[in-house]
């Protein structure tokens, strides 16, 4: 646990001597990211038996290259996932390497979404430890693959080109058929706030509550047999959903501020609240968590465009008003504020609450080694 802890520890000394040292924040931005995921590389790729499914992709993974297509009546694997299985097993039989090419593409992937998206790539990156994503690439291998895909899909979120997104979508759904429930998020996140559709789904969320028991049951049957009767379909601890729905509440009552800083940010909330009722719908069923992550890997970029917001929303000292076009460098609208000699009250108690809840979450995860990766054990027979 002590080697995660000091995982974090590093990605803020990074980040203070890489935007301390050099002026230019697009260098600083690329040579921490470098850094910082580097490092992050290297803990998942060294990594041996870590992971709940660790050995279940490693017997798979053996098995392919023994019986090659012929083993697919063992394997309740997606199509897509069996192929890069293949692909990877035609250059090398060594397990290590097919986990460490599987790390690569999805770090990369989620190092190149901060880099391009988030208005602070020190805080991404600090959440994206801290609120257990990391955990999820040294666990649940097929499905890192498939949210890493449809992180791409974000530009034509922004932008409303459902078909670039549905490709993407469906390209995801070949490592693991969760990724599809993006399509209807997807046609929420369309709704505008305070319409009489919300109201739709509103009620739409309440039946799936009440009849949840048999819907999941039916979803397993027909998608996920193997966790058909698991312990997946049983209740998780209230706790570890209270971290995350408080940290909806706070994106919430300061919505305003963020939808002035970017239109944009209201799918972020919108992620967010899909994001918040699987949370809730785990202390039901477990299984939901892997529903979550899709709109759950957001909170990546929506906690660094709350501070972003904040910091130029309630300046330190007297309000600015915007020279005509209330137009600020990155093309971005922040209504009537401007940034003053730096950020007031409002941006350190809501930094401060931010990082004590994403601290915690990150403690209570390995407290509960919610993805088996305590302790940590290393290819050199180093236990941490």
């Amino acid at each position: 646990m002590a080697l995660y802890l000091l995982n974090v520890g590093l990605i803020c000394v990074w980040g203070l001597l890489c935007f301390g040292i050099f002026k230019n924040k697009k260098i600083g931005k690329l040579l921490f990211l470098a850094i910082c995921f580097t490092q992050l590389l290297l803990l998942v790729c060294f990594r041996y038996r870590i992971g709940f499914d660790y050995d279940m992709y490693a017997q798979g993974f053996v098995l392919m290259d023994m019986e090659g297509f012929s083993s697919l009546s063992y394997l309740d694997w997606e199509i897509g996932f069996i192929v890069l299985t293949k692909l990877i097993g035609l250059f090398t039989n060594n397990i290590q390497v097919y986990i460490g090419l599987i790390a690569v593409f999805c770090l990369f992937s989620w190092a190149f979404f901060i880099y391009r998206y988030s208005p602070n790539v020190c805080l991404s990156t600090f959440f994206f430890v801290n609120m257990c994503l990391l955990y999820l690439n040294m666990n649940f291998l097929r499905q890192a693959v498939a949210i890493a895909i449809t992180l791409f899909a974000w530009p034509f979120i922004k932008n409303r080109k459902f078909w670039p997104f549905l490709g993407i979508v469906v390209l995801a759904a070949l490592f693991h058929t969760t990724a599809l429930i993006l399509i209807p998020v997807y046609a929420v996140l369309r709704i505008r706030p305070g319409s009489g559709l919300w109201l739709l789904y509103a009620y739409g969320l309440l039946f799936f509550y009440i009849s949840s028991e048999g819907i999941i049951n039916l979803l397993t049957m027909v998608f996920h047999q193997e966790y058909a009767n698991s312990v997946f379909l049983e209740g998780m601890s209230s706790l570890y959903a209270l971290i995350p729905l408080l940290l909806l509440v706070l994106v919430y009552l300061f919505r305003k501020p963020m939808q002035e800083a970017n239109e944009y940010n209201r799918y972020l909330i919108g992620f967010l609240f899909f994001a918040a009722f699987c949370m809730m719908m785990m202390t039901r069923h477990a299984i939901l968590e892997r529903i979550s992550y899709y709109a759950y890997a957001y909170f990546v970029l929506a906690l660094p465009e709350l501070t972003s917001a904040l910091r130029t929303a309630f300046p330190q000292g007297k309000k600015a008003a915007l020279p005509a076009g209330g137009m600020l460098k990155r093309g971005r609208r922040y209504g009537n504020y401007t940034q003053s000699a730096g950020p007031g009250y409002r941006y350190w108690v809501v930094m401060g609450i931010i990082i004590v809840l994403t601290s915690g979450y990150h403690i209570i995860g390995l407290l509960e080694n919610v993805h088996g990766v305590v302790p940590y054990a290393s290819l050199f027979g180093t236990v941490f």
